[in-house]
Parts: C-alpha cells; sequence; structure tokens
C-alpha cells in the first residue's frame, strides 16, 4: 500500500472517531497482550536471528517489559483518561472548567535496531492507548523481527488503526513527508536532526529519544567490588547496545587500578560462556568498534573475537584521555573506555564539554559529591550507586534532554506523551455580575479598586 494511502486511511479512521472509544483501546490492549502470549518463542527466535541476543535478556527486555506496560495501561487507562477539575478566578463565576486528554490522530513511530521488539511496541502501546492511529517502520537491521511486528500487527489491529511500513532509510523519508499529527523516533542524535526538522514541516510535535555519551563516575571510599560488577553487567548487556547504556567510565585516581582489575575479573565471571553475550548488529558496526579500539592505545581484551559472528569480546580501555578518539562519539558496543580524575572540579568541566547525556551514573556514599555532579551536569536521568533502573521502571518518565532528545515516555507519561491538553471550559446562560462591557464610562476607577 502506497505510503500516501496509509496516511490517508488512517486519518478517516481516526476523525470516524473509533479511537477515542475507551473500550475499543483497551480491547486493543488486551488482543495484543494476548498474541505475545501466544507467539513468545516466535519472537524470541527473531531476536536471536538479528542480534544474537541470550534468551532470558530477550525475555525480560523485548517480550516481559512490553507486556508489564500493557497491563500497566490496562489497569489505569480509565482514571488517566478522566477528564481533571481546573480551578477559576472569582470574576468567572459560575463557571466550570475541565482539562481533557486528546489525541493528535495519527503517530508516525520510527523505530532503532538495538531493542526492535520493544522500542517499537512500547510507543506502540502508549500512542494506541492514547487514542491514536499509528504507522510503526521498524529497523531494516533487524529484518527478522520487523518481520513478526508486521505479522503481530495485522492479526491484532485494524489496518486503518495500525500499519507496519518496512523499508530502510529511504522509506522513512517517505513517511517523513507525511503530514502526521505527531512523530516518535529513537535513535541517533543525527537522524533525529533529521527526524525534527521534518516534523516542523508540518507542525507535528516530536518525541526523540537518543542517547550521547553517559558517563559512569566512581568516587573514591566505596564499595569498589560491588560497583564493578554493576558496571560490568550493565555496560555487556546487549554487548553495550543499549542507548542508556554506561559509554565511559571516570574513576578517582586512586582507585582506577583497582577498580580495573575488579572489572575484568567480573567480566570474566559473567561471559565465561561467550553465547551469554549478543552479538554486534552488522559488520559496518563491528568495524567501526574495531577502529575505536585500534586507535585507542592499551586495552584489555577478555574472550576471543569472532568476525564471522560479528561477536566483539569485551574491551577495556585503559590508555585513554578525554581527547582519545573513544571519546568523540557515543561508542555503542561492549568496549569500556576508562579515564581517571583528581581534582572534582576539572571532572565537572570535562563532563561539561559533552552533550546532555540519557543518563549519569555515580558511584559515591558522599551526598555532596553526587548533588554537585547533579547539579552540574545536565541528563535525562540520574541513577545512583546502580545502573539502568531509572530507565527500566514504568514509574518513572524516560527520555532525554538537549542531544539526548526531547519528551518522555512509558507508562503514564507516554500517555501523556501522545495527547495533549484541551482545556473545555461551560458557563451558563444567566446573569453575569463581573461582566466589563461598554459603555465604559465610570468603571475603569471602579474596576481597578475591586480588582486590586
Amino acid at each position: 500500500m502506497e505510503i500516501e494511502l496509509i496516511r490517508s486511511l488512517q486519518a478517516d479512521f481516526f476523525r470516524g472517531g473509533k479511537t477515542r472509544d475507551l473500550t475499543f483501546r483497551l480491547d486493543c490492549l488486551l488482543r495484543l497482550g494476548k498474541y505475545l502470549e501466544e507467539h513468545e518463542d516466535e519472537l524470541l527466535d527473531g531476536l536471536h536471528a538479528d542480534l544474537g541476543k541470550p534468551k532470558i535478556e530477550a525475555y525480560l527486555s523485548e517480550i516481559y517489559f512490553p507486556k508489564s506496560e500493557i497491563r500497566l495501561f490496562r489497569k489505569k487507562l480509565k482514571s488517566w483518561a478522566k477528564p481533571v477539575r481546573a480551578g477559576f478566578p472569582f470574576y468567572h463565576f459560575p463557571i466550570k472548567n475541565r482539562i481533557h486528554r486528546e489525541p493528535y490522530g495519527c503517530s508516525l513511530i520510527i523505530a532503532p535496531w538495538n531493542y526492535p521488539f520493544q522500542l517499537s511496541l512500547s510507543p506502540l502501546i502508549a500512542s494506541v492507548a492514547a487514542g491514536n492511529c499509528v504507522t510503526l517502520k521498524p529497523s531494516e537491521l533487524a529484518p527478522a523481527t520487523s518481520a513478526n511486528l508486521a505479522r503481530l500487527v495485522e492479526k491484532v489491529f485494524e489496518p486503518e488503526h495500525v500499519t507496519v511500513v518496512q523499508g530502510d532509510a529511504e522509506t522513512a523519508g517517505e513517511l517523513l513527508k507525511q503530514p502526521f499529527d505527531t512523530v516518535f523516533f529513537t535513535g541517533s542524535k543525527k537522524v533525529g536532526k533529521i527526524v525534527a526538522r521534518s516534523a516542523a514541516e508540518h507542525l507535528a510535535p516530536t518525541i526523540l529519544e537518543l542517547s550521547g555519551k553517559c558517563p559512569v563516575i566512581v568516587d573514591k571510599d566505596i564499595d569498589l567490588k560491588t560497583a564493578a560488577n554493576r558496571i560490568a553487567a550493565a555496560k555487556f548487556l546487549n554487548a553495550g547496545q543499549i542507548c542508556f547504556a554506561p559509554d565511559f567510565l571516570v574513576a578517582h585516581h586512586k582507585v582506577k587500578d583497582e577498580l580495573v582489575a575488579l572489572i575484568r575479573q567480573e567480566v570474566e565471571k559473567l561471559y565465561q560462556d561467550s553465547k551469554d553475550l549478543a552479538r554486534v548488529i552488522n559488520r559496518h558496526h563491528y568495524d567501526r568498534l574495531l577502529s575505536i579500539i585500534n586507535s585507542s592505545g592499551e586495552s584489555i581484551c577478555i574472550g576471543q573475537d569472532d568476525q564471522e559472528q560479528l561477536h566483539l569480546a569485551p574491551r577495556l580501555l585503559t590508555d585513554i584521555s578525554w581527547t582519545s578518539p573513544a571519546m568523540e562519539d557515543e561508542v555503542f558496543g561492549p568496549v569500556l573506555p576508562i579515564l581517571s580524575y583528581s581534582d572534582e572540579s576539572d571532572l565537572i568541566e570535562q563532563l561539561q564539554k559533552f552533550s546532555s547525556p540519557l543518563a549519569l551514573y555515580i558511584f559515591t556514599d558522599r551526598k555532596a559529591f553526587s548533588d554537585r555532579l547533579i547539579s552540574a551536569v545536565p541528563s535525562g536521568s540520574v541513577c545512583i550507586n546502580d545502573l539502568l533502573k531509572q530507565s527500566t521502571n514504568l514509574d518513572l518518565p524516560f527520555g532525554g534532554v538537549g542531544g539526548s532528545g526531547m519528551g518522555r515516555y512509558r507508562g503514564r507519561f507516554g500517555f501523556e506523551a501522545f495527547t495533549y491538553q484541551r482545556p473545555v471550559t461551560k458557563r451558563w446562560l444567566i446573569s453575569d455580575p463581573f461582566a466589563i462591557q461598554p459603555p465604559y464610562a465610570g468603571k475603569f476607577e471602579k474596576s481597578r479598586k475591586f480588582l486590586k
């Protein structure tokens, strides 16, 4: 079906009012949840084919997480969608005000390849629950999952309600030419700028989930072994291909060497079986990561590479400065640059040179230190003494700021992202004791005195 026709049919479907009905929305979510239950193995096989994801990683992040979000929406949607009472100045009396949450209309969702199922479904669930129609463009770099998403949508939704459009960057470009009412994009900052410019042509609000170089700051005098375990587990999950994964580590100079040794031990323990580490998405990204490694001086390789299978063993880059090639762009792979600091002010000055990341991670027992970093370094989120937890909680908003994006979603925040606030005011056809109307003679001084 032609892209322009898809957009036209969805606009007609939305204007018909069916998506505004809460029962219709909840039924859609119920059918979607049942489909996930019945096709788990098929979906997991697709994720393994695309990224070599270990089954437990794929299930928890890509299947269980959307199922949890569906359950949350089914439980809370009616209360979230209720109009909210609003106050009024006394001179409007008698009056009644309500704020309604209204769907925008037709949403375009452009999903990434690193979590190709979850990061397609999560915004789709929110948009459908909000009462919109959806056109979903999955990543062509995850073809098995893209095909699974197309089958899912065909079975669960009416074609005028939700449609999957498969294709490459050219297809995405054609979609962006259409006058969608809101656009949701997850991916790189470079492409995010293109999406924002295209959406601006139609004055469509955008939600951009980008990433940036998320730092991990490790203070002295902390439990280094626990910190090393949590850093290793978070960094190499999904082979480091996570938008809010720790991108680089900066440790206090007094503990850097010990921390590096402990992280190495933890990685060796966690990844004794190479099958527990996902693979790099394609040869282009594999070669990009090798280039970063080869230009970074001394490094620690933990395990063996397998170029044919796109398996890149974890690397710790220990000979790094703030101006090294590894610090220029987001790493987005199983490679961890490690620097040190001695002066807190200098550390903050260096961190402030980067655009605002999606997450800031701090390991410290000193509140004054964490408060200072939080105040000085803007980020989409903050997590202290752990990693990833702030971004896997449906009770918290997820999103970036500045270079890491704009807008928030997940749970209620997703419902709000795909709706707008519409004030509705009602008065009665009775005498208005506070009306100010011509003729104005003698009314100015009286009003000014009364309204002081």
